[in-house]
Formats: C-alpha cells, sequence, structure tokens
C-alpha cells in the first residue's frame, strides 16, 4: 500500500532588497483581507465560496487568481478548524496569515551561486514576480537536495513572516509503500502523569503484550512551569513585548523535546517487524476535559495532539501505518482491566489499577495503552478467546534523560 506523505522544510529568505520586501509585505496585507473576506461568508464549502466570490475577488484585490485560490481554502481551512475546537463563547479572530504559493505561481531553483545557490520565484499578481534567495539549515538542506534528486516533490510553499524577516515553509511530498498486512501493533497512549506511552502487541501472540515504554515528558512540563511563571511576573509589569519574545522561545524549546520523544518512539517501534501505530483521536478533548483550576492547567499544557502529529509525519517516512480511533472505543481505558475486561472504580491520582475480579495489579496508563491496541485488534482479526497475559518486563538502555523516557 502506498501513501503519500508531506515533510515541511524551511529556509530564510537571505537579506532581500527593501523593494522586493515592500512588495511581500503589500501582498501579504492584501491576502489578509481577502482571507478575512472570505471568511465573513462563513461558509466552509469551497465551491460556495468558488461560486460567490471568485469574480468578486478578482475585481476588489490585486493578487494573482492562484492566491485567490489558495485565500479561499485558506479561510475554509480556518473555518473548519475553529468550529472543532470552539468554545462556547469564543469568537473568531484573525490575527495573522501566511501566504500560500502552490505551483502555478511560484518556481524553485538552484543556481551557480555559491552564497545563495537556492533562489524562490513568486508570481504576486499579473504585473509583479519576485525572486528570493533561500538559506537552509544543514538537515533541511539535504531534503531540499532529496526534490533534485527525485526522492521527493514540490507542492506548496507557505511565505511567513515573523518580526521584520520572512521564511519560505516548503510542503514536501513523498510516495512511502506500507506493508500491506502489519505484524505488530504499537499503540500509544498519553496522558498527565506519563506524557506517552506504548506498547506492542504480535499478531503471533495477541494476548501477550510486551516491552511497555513510558516517557514522562518532565522536561517539558519544567519548561511549561518555568515560562508560566515568567509570564506572570511579565504581566505584574506590564511587560506584554517580553511576553511575546518568550513565547516563541517556550515554543522552540517544547518542540525540540518533542522531536526527541518522537524519535525515540520510532526506535522503539522499528524493533518489531511490520508494526502499525494506533492512538487515540484527539479531537475536542480540551473541551470536554474539565477538573480542576490547577489540573486543568497542567493537563491543557501539554502538547498531545502536536506530539502525534510529529510521531505521524515521523513514522510514516519510516514505512510505518498510524490510525486513529475515535474516543468512544477507547472509553475508560484506564480503568479497563486488560485481561478480563472488569471496568473498576479509581481516583484520578491512583496509579496502579487492581482487578477485583480477576486480582490483576497493573500500571493504569499502560493498561490503557493495552487496552487501546486490543480494540485495534478486534477490528483486525486478531483476538482470541484465550485469557490475556500482562506486558513482560524488561531490561531496557538508560533513556535520553531531557526527554523523560523510562521502560518496565
Amino acid at each position: 500500500m502506498q501513501k503519500d506523505v508531506q515533510i515541511t522544510v524551511v529556509g530564510k529568505v537571505f537579506k532581500p532588497n527593501p523593494r522586493k520586501v515592500l512588495a511581500l509585505n503589500i501582498i501579504l496585507h492584501e491576502y489578509f483581507e481577502l482571507v478575512k473576506w472570505y471568511l465573513g461568508f462563513n461558509s466552509d464549502s469551497k465551491t460556495f465560496l468558488h461560486e460567490n466570490g471568485y469574480e468578486r475577488a478578482k475585481r476588489l484585490y490585486n493578487l494573482n487568481t492562484a492566491l485567490i485560490q489558495t485565500a479561499r481554502d485558506k479561510a475554509v481551512e480556518i473555518l473548519k478548524s475553529f468550529g472543532e475546537n470552539r468554545n462556547e463563547n469564543s469568537v473568531l479572530r484573525l490575527k495573522r496569515i501566511s501566504i500560500r504559493f502552490d505551483k502555478r505561481c511560484y518556481n524553485f531553483s538552484k543556481t551557480a551561486n555559491l552564497l545563495t545557490p537556492y533562489w524562490l520565484t513568486l508570481s504576486l499578481n499579473k504585473r509583479e514576480r519576485i525572486s528570493l534567495p533561500i538559506v537552509f539549515g544543514k538537515r533541511q538542506k539535504e531534503r531540499v537536495e532529496g526534490v533534485f534528486k527525485g526522492d521527493l516533490s514540490f507542492t506548496t510553499v507557505e511565505m511567513v513572516k515573523r518580526g521584520r524577516e520572512w521564511y519560505a515553509h516548503f510542503i514536501l511530498s513523498k510516495t512511502v509503500e506500507l506493508p500491506d498486512e502489519p505484524e505488530t501493533v504499537i499503540a500509544i497512549d498519553r496522558g498527565e502523569h506519563n506524557l506517552a506511552v506504548a506498547a506492542a502487541i504480535s499478531k503471533r501472540k495477541p494476548n501477550k503484550p510486551m516491552k511497555g515504554q513510558f516517557w514522562r515528558g518532565e522536561e517539558i512540563k519544567r519548561i511549561r512551569g518555568l515560562y508560566s511563571h515568567i509570564r506572570r511576573k511579565l504581566q505584574e509589569r506590564h511587560r506584554l513585548g517580553k511576553i511575546k519574545e518568550f513565547k516563541g522561545r517556550e515554543r522552540r524549546k517544547v518542540n525540540q523535546q518533542l522531536h526527541i520523544i518522537a524519535n525515540q518512539i520510532i526506535a522503539y517501534a522499528k524493533q518489531f517487524p511490520k508494526p502499525i501505530i494506533v492512538m487515540e483521536n484527539l479531537n475536542g478533548i480540551r473541551r470536554n476535559f474539565k477538573k480542576s483550576k490547577n489540573l486543568n492547567r497542567r493537563f491543557h499544557s501539554l502538547p498531545f495532539r502536536k506530539l502525534q502529529a510529529i510521531i505521524e509525519y515521523k513514522v510514516n517516512l519510516e514505512g510505518i501505518e498510524v490510525r486513529y480511533l475515535p474516543r468512544k472505543e477507547v472509553k475508560n481505558t484506564s480503568k479497563t482491566c486488560n485481561r478480563c475486561g472488569h471496568v473498576a472504580q479509581m481516583k484520578p491520582y491512583e496509579r496502579e489499577l487492581k482487578c477485583p475480579k480477576c486480582g490483576l495489579i497493573y500500571n493504569r496508563d499502560l493498561d490503557a495503552c493495552i487496552n487501546i491496541a486490543h480494540a485495534l485488534m478486534r477490528g483486525m482479526g486478531w483476538r482470541s478467546c484465550e485469557p490475556r497475559e500482562p506486558a513482560r518486563v524488561t531490561e531496557g538502555v538508560k533513556p535520553q534523560t531531557n526527554a523523560g523516557s523510562s521502560r518496565l
């Protein structure tokens, strides 16, 4: 089975001249106003927006026709995302936007220029085109070179403005081969105590989970706690500009830790034959989670969905499929005995499940993980009527400290 996987490669616009910067700023303003104009229709139908707004948009805005269409698509994506994550009293306010260029309005080439060999040419409107020198980091450069070798292909480019600097986010596509018949289910659960938990179950022994592993995410919790304290102090001093500066720094540090954890999860999955990863669909989880003020703050500060997205694109590149189960199929997974199926009564702070029916004593996070695997296995026809066995306790290598990983 083949699947197209998308990768984002970020390059920085290298010392553009003032005329080109002015042109980008003007187009950004036009594009921002156009997206807000499309949002005014309050419709997430591309067909409706095209039929009722496309011709008017061409008269009202001085943009390439391809940009008018990508602005329409962005408006639809924003409205759908807002509808999925909105609260009762939330109001849609668009503060910033990136400009999306598709293949019709950009060209990327490699030249003999030693200082800046990579050049991006953008078509802004009917009369204006600009060429921008792009520089990449070492790893990003390797992926761009993969395009010229034929391993990857360009799809779209998002032009993003941060402060006074411009960045080009290239969306690359790669076709990978996924196994038609997986042999091992890798279930990954998330929680406030343990950021991620994984357990593997083989098709040959569907009732015997093996090699459970935990990622505490202690460094992420420390970073979030530290910057929460800094923001509180800055707010007391009315230093709002500094708050925005620290927000970007916090995000970069957290993302680095998420990539470390995702890489460890990939290494864990790759030790098993033909793995498939299953996770819970987290859409709407924050809206439905209502506990104490302190627990809500700690829970909402953990980037569960971001970690899932990083895991998905990384494992897809390795030829590993990812599936998501709806929340109704994985309800009460941490309270359900993975051996007999009895649902126990537990307090939120209890870390062990003690089944009153079969006597099983088990870590509740690992128990939830195994139940998620069982839910997928039922749909794949791997389950049998034999009694279930708990995960085998294994010795593991010493984990990276900053990622907060541990094994059972």
